[in-house]
């Protein structure tokens, strides 16, 4: 999995155009734009670098944000919604109607596959918290059971994004 977060995430300045897109792009009151900012820092994952601008202005997403920072001057420079329509230099509106039902067909099948996954990992949990519930003393036996809950919150993570993505399409 990708590590989360930007490097040196507390050394960003907000760029005074940065926080009028983040206040009117996102609805976020003035006061709280620094505080939104930092989660968002925190929480991003690398998407792709500006390609010109010699890797000094790297792009990075959380769910349907992203966020434009010079990584050199640690700065952010201004935050959009994404939207992977973008990516398809737009769809034909006759094309996006035919795929639209699908879209909920696709979300429909996410979570039963969500459903069959935890199954097994939701059993691995109740038998590695049996076995540290007998031994509450045992690192080992905490850190397995730690690794569990740690999969089934990865596996509902990814799984709320692509539903997430996926709705984002249905719009």
């Amino acid at each position: 999995m990708e590590a989360m977060g930007v490097p040196n995430s507390q050394k960003y300045k907000i760029s005074k155009h940065a926080t009028m897109r983040i206040r009117t792009r996102f609805n976020i009151p003035k006061t709280k734009v620094q505080t939104w900012t930092q989660r968002f820092l925190s929480e991003a994952n690398f998407f792709k670098n500006d390609d010109d601008s010699n890797g000094n202005i790297q792009i990075y997403r959380d769910n349907d944000v992203l966020m434009v920072l010079n990584v050199e001057e640690y700065t952010v420079v201004t935050a959009y919604p994404y939207n992977p329509l973008n990516k398809t230099n737009g769809l034909n509106p006759e094309i996006l109607k035919r795929l639209r039902p699908s879209l909920h067909e696709i979300i429909e099948d996410e979570q039963i596959r969500l459903r069959n996954d935890l199954d097994g990992k939701m059993l691995d949990l109740q038998l590695a918290y049996q076995a540290y519930q007998n031994h509450p003393k045992s690192k080992e036996l905490l850190e397995g059971y730690s690794k569990v809950v740690n999969d089934i919150h990865r596996s509902l993570e990814m799984s709320q994004k692509l539903v997430d993505d996926v709705q984002n399409l249905a719009k």
